[in-house]
């Protein structure tokens, strides 16, 4: 109670003199988004600023000028982190080990190739024993769109086993001149003389993940302390000249089968679409193998399983070839 009592006759002498420092000029001077507080109790009086903008970024600093008659007052500010500088070189690390691993990933991106089979008697899209399928091997295609990839790796990025997700789009161009026929348990085809054929092409889509082992030979060191660190802020990792290989398997699981024919009839064009299963198999098997240097990427995908399901064909392996346009 004492100390409450003497307070009025503490500040009498202060208010007195911003009384007198008034007459000339305003007795503050305030930037928006500010606050003076003046507060007492048992450790003495209390004057404050606070900073009541809360846009303001985090490395901004902010200048409060206080004008009085015969002083200028500048109270610089800067926003506070909770993060001393070990957090903040461990966070850091973290991204820069996430990033080095997506980098020396190589599955996420688009690939384009050429999709054949090999028949029973070793010849490549066609042949006596590959049925009703002879092949155009140079247009039947072979488009994958890999979106997703996740690695473990085995103590560094030199070797590491990864996953993903991707889809497939397989197609198959005949070349002659004959229309594709299926039953429930056999799968033939029929030639025709008339119309000519433009197009005669049996398409799957499918959904592919990868399991495979892969190897990088590029050096590719983390910073050892946050003093490393300071000295290059922009630390990045690149895969030029980096000699890569990979092996392992392949699954995909086909949830579209279409069979689509165009030719022209009494000078009108016409096209004609079945999604029959024609017995194919709607699954696949397949063991890959892809080799590369920098941003190139070769692979080569070949079937474990068949075409088409047993007995309803003669025993076609699948087998992919091309390269990664665009990587992720």
């Amino acid at each position: 109670m004492k100390r409450l009592s003497l307070l009025p006759l503490l500040l009498a002498p202060m208010m007195a003199m911003a009384q007198q420092d008034s007459l000339a000029t305003d007795s503050a001077t305030v930037k928006k988004n500010h606050a003076i507080y003046v507060s007492a109790g048992s450790g003495g009086l209390k004057v404050g600023v606070e900073n009541t903008d809360t846009t303001r970024k985090k490395d901004e600093t902010d200048t409060l000028r206080l004008m009085t008659k015969r002083k200028e007052i500048r109270v610089i500010t800067t926003m506070r982190t909770d993060m001393d500088t070990a957090e903040r070189f461990e966070q850091r690390l973290k991204d820069l080990r996430q990033e080095r691993r997506n980098q020396f990933t190589h599955w996420a991106g688009l690939e384009l190739g050429v999709n054949t089979f090999i028949a029973p008697d070793g010849r490549i899209g066609d042949g006596p024993e590959s049925g009703p399928l002879q092949l155009n091997n140079g247009r039947s295609r072979f488009f994958a769109i890999n979106f997703m990839e996740q690695k473990v790796e085995f103590g560094s990025h030199h070797a590491g086993l990864f996953t993903g997700l991707g889809v497939e789009f397989t197609n198959y161009l005949f070349s002659e001149n004959n229309t594709l026929m299926a039953n429930g348990d056999s799968t033939w085809a029929v030639p025709m003389e008339t119309p000519v054929l433009d197009k005669n092409k049996l398409r799957q889509i499918g959904l592919r993940l990868p399991l495979m082992l892969e190897f990088n030979s590029k050096r590719a060191k983390l910073p050892a302390n946050a003093g490393e660190l300071a000295k290059n802020p922009g630390w990045y990792f690149s895969r030029k000249n980096n000699f890569h290989l990979a092996a392992g398997v392949v699954g995909s699981w086909y949830f579209d089968t279409m069979y689509k024919q165009k030719y022209r009839l009494d000078g009108d064009r016409v096209k004609q679409r079945s999604k029959d299963g024609y017995n194919l198999l709607p699954y696949r098997l397949a063991a890959r193998a892809q080799i590369g240097f920098g941003s190139l990427n070769l692979f080569a995908e070949y079937g474990l399983t068949p075409l088409f399901e047993e007995g309803a064909a003669p025993e076609l392996i699948p087998l992919n070839i091309g390269l990664t346009l665009v990587g992720f």
